[in-house]
C-alpha cells in the first residue's frame, strides 16, 4: 500500500508543519493524513507522507515548548505529558465522529447489503487502524505505558474498543431479531443446503474474534465477544432447528434412515463451521448435535446389536466418537450385550445337565461368541481400544462364570483342558492345518480369559504326559506348536516345564516323521 514516490500518491507533505508547531497546526496536518488513511487508502500512500505523519507526532510529543518555560525538570515533564494527552484526546474525538458516521450509514441496510457494508468498512477500518497504530508508535511506547493507571490504552486497542461500542454493538443490537439472532446467512444456508463461499460472511465472523482483544496484550486473542454475540446464540438456534427437523423426520422414517440423515447433517454443520466460524466452535457444535441425539442412538444400539446391524452401529460409533467420553455408554452397553450372549450360549447347551456337557461344544460356544463380537469390534468399532477392553471384560465374565460352572472356579479350565487334549490325540481325524487353527482359537479366544490358569496348566501337563507315554499324540508338530502358543498365555516357567517333559519323553520312544509312536 505504501508507495516509494514522494508526491504521486498524496500531497500531505506540501503542508507539513515545522517541528515547533502548536497543537492546532500539528493536528490539522495529522487529521488530513488520518482522513486519507481511513477513507482513501486504496488510492495509495507514499512512504514520505507516511513518514511525515510519524515525524509530526514525534516532533509534537518531544517539543520543548512549554506553557511555563521557567519551570524545572518536573514542570517540563508535566508539560510534555500534557502535550501528549492533548493529541491522544484529539485522536479519540476524531474516531468517535468517524465511527458514528459509519454507524449512521448502516441504518437503512438489511441482510446481505448490511453484511457487505459491514465487511467492507471493517476491512477498511482495521487496515487504517493498523497504519495509524504505527504512526503513533512514539505515543504508544513513551506515554501510554506511563498512563495505564489513568485508564489510557494503546492506540490499536483503543480503536478496536471504540468500534465495538460505537458500531458493532449498536448494529448487532438493532438486527438481533433476525432469524438466528446473530447471523442470518448461516440459517439461510442451512435451509437451502448451500453456502455462499465468496460472500462477506467469513470476514464478518472474523471481526467478532478480532474485537475480543486482550487489553494487556493486543496480540493475544480473546473470544469473549465472539462467544457472547455469535457462538452462544448460534448454538442455541442450531439445537432448536434440528429438534424440529429431526422430530418431523423421525415421525415418518426408520431409525436407520434417521442415522443416515443425522450423519450427513453432522458433516454439513462441521463443514459450515470450518468455512464460516472460528475453529473453537466446531467442538461446541458437535456437543450440541450429539447431545440431542445420543440417548436415541444408545436406545437404538441395542436392537442393532441384537440383529447384527453393523452399518448403523458404525454410524452410531462415528457420531459418539466426536465428543469426549461420548463412547463410554456405548462401550458399557456392548460389554453387557456380549456377556449376556455368552451366558445364553452356554445355557442353551446344558440340556440334561452339566455332567452330560460336551467339552468341544462348550468351548465352541464360547469361541463363537468371541469371534462374532471380535468381528463387530473390527468392522463397526474401528478396533477401538475401549471396545476391545469391553469385549475382554465380557468374555472374561461369561467364560469363568456361567450356567455350566456354577460357583466352581475349576470347571471352565478343566473343560478347556479336555478339549485341547482331544484335539491333540491321534484318534482326532482333523487335518493338520485344522488342528492348528483350532489350537489358535483355544489359546487366543478362551484360555486368555481363564482366571484360574493353574487348574488348566495342571490338567494340561497331566494330559500331555499321558499322550506322550502312551504314544497317542496326533503329531510332533502339533505338540510343539501348542507349547509355543502357551508361551503367550502362561508364564515362562510353566512352558519350560512342558518343554522338558516333551523333550525327555521323546528320547524314550521311537518317533516317525509324522507322529509320535
Amino acid at each position: 500500500m505504501l508507495s516509494s514516490t514522494s508526491a504521486a500518491a498524496t500531497n500531505l507533505l506540501h503542508h507539513m508543519p515545522p517541528a515547533t508547531a502548536d497543537l492546532a497546526t500539528a493536528w490539522a496536518f495529522l487529521e488530513g493524513g488520518m482522513d486519507h488513511i481511513m477513507t482513501r487508502l486504496h488510492t495509495g500512500l507514499s512512504y514520505y507522507d507516511y513518514n511525515g505523519l510519524y515525524t509530526v507526532v514525534y516532533n509534537y510529543c518531544t517539543s520543548s515548548r512549554r506553557r511555563n518555560t521557567a519551570g524545572g525538570a518536573r514542570s517540563r515533564t508535566a508539560g510534555a505529558n500534557l502535550l501528549r494527552s492533548d493529541i491522544y484526546d484529539k485522536l479519540i474525538r476524531y474516531f468517535i465522529v468517524h465511527l458514528e458516521h459509519l454507524r449512521d450509514r448502516s441504518d437503512n441496510l438489511q441482510d446481505e447489503a448490511l453484511l457487505q457494508y459491514y465487511a467492507t468498512e471493517w476491512d477498511r477500518y482495521t487496515t487504517g487502524a493498523n497504519y495509524l497504530n504505527r504512526v503513533f508508535t512514539f505515543l504508544n511506547r513513551h506515554w501510554v505505558k506511563q498512563e495505564r493507571d489513568e485508564g489510557r490504552k494503546g492506540i490499536l486497542y483503543t480503536l478496536l474498543f471504540l468500534f465495538t461500542f460505537l458500531v458493532f454493538l449498536p448494529v448487532h443490537s438493532e438486527h438481533a431479531c433476525e432469524a438466528y439472532q446473530c447471523y442470518p446467512p448461516l440459517n439461510r444456508a442451512r435451509k437451502k443446503r448451500r453456502d455462499n463461499r465468496s460472500g462477506p460472511h467469513k470476514k464478518v465472523v472474523d471481526s467478532f474474534v478480532s474485537l475480543g482483544v486482550d487489553e494487556k496484550d493486543i496480540n493475544k486473542v480473546s473470544l469473549n465477544v465472539y462467544t457472547k454475540h455469535l457462538e452462544t446464540p448460534f448454538l442455541g438456534a442450531t439445537e432448536k432447528y434440528y429438534e424440529q427437523e429431526f422430530g418431523a423426520f423421525l415421525a415418518e422414517s426408520s431409525m436407520s434412515d434417521y442415522l443416515t440423515k443425522a450423519e450427513k447433517r453432522f458433516r454439513e454443520e462441521e463443514d459450515r463451521v470450518d468455512r464460516y466460524l472460528n475453529a473453537e466452535t466446531r467442538e461446541q457444535l458437535v456437543h450440541v448435535l450429539i447431545r440431542q441425539h445420543s440417548n436415541l442412538m444408545l436406545e437404538s444400539s441395542q436392537s442393532f446389536l441384537d440383529f447384527n446391524n453393523g452399518e448403523d452401529l458404525q454410524r452410531i460409533y462415528a457420531s459418539l466418537l466426536r465428543v469426549p467420553d461420548g463412547l463410554e455408554p456405548l462401550m458399557m452397553k456392548f460389554e453387557e450385550h456380549v456377556k449376556q450372549a455368552g451366558l445364553a450360549a452356554v445355557a442353551e447347551l446344558l440340556g440334561e445337565g452339566v455332567d452330560s456337557l460336551d467339552p468341544k461344544a462348550y468351548v465352541d460356544a464360547l469361541l463363537e461368541v468371541y469371534r462374532k463380537y471380535s468381528e463387530t469390534v473390527v468392522r463397526n468399532f474401528m478396533e477401538d481400544a475401549g471396545f476391545i477392553a469391553s469385549l475382554d471384560n465380557a468374555c472374561r465374565e461369561f467364560v469363568n462364570h456361567n450356567a455350566a460352572t456354577g460357583l466352581s472356579t475349576t470347571k471352565s479350565p478343566e473343560l478347556l483342558g479336555v478339549h485341547a487334549d482331544l484335539l491333540l490325540r491321534k484318534d482326532n481325524k482333523m487335518a493338520e492345518e485344522d488342528i492348528e487353527e483350532a489350537l489358535n482359537h483355544v489359546v487366543d479366544g478362551a484360555l486368555k480369559y481363564i482366571e484360574d490358569k493353574d487348574v488348566f496348566e495342571t490338567f494340561y501337563t497331566t494330559k500331555l504326559s499321558d499322550r506322550l507315554i502312551h504314544g497317542v499324540s496326533a503329531s510332533y508338530e502339533s505338540e510343539t506348536s501348542m507349547i509355543f502358543k502357551l508361551k503367550e498365555a502362561c508364564d515362562l516357567e510353566y512352558t519350560e516345564k512342558l518343554q522338558r517333559i516333551f523333550s525327555g519323553t521323546l528320547h524314550a520312544p521311537s518317533i516317525t516323521s509324522g507322529s509320535i509312536v
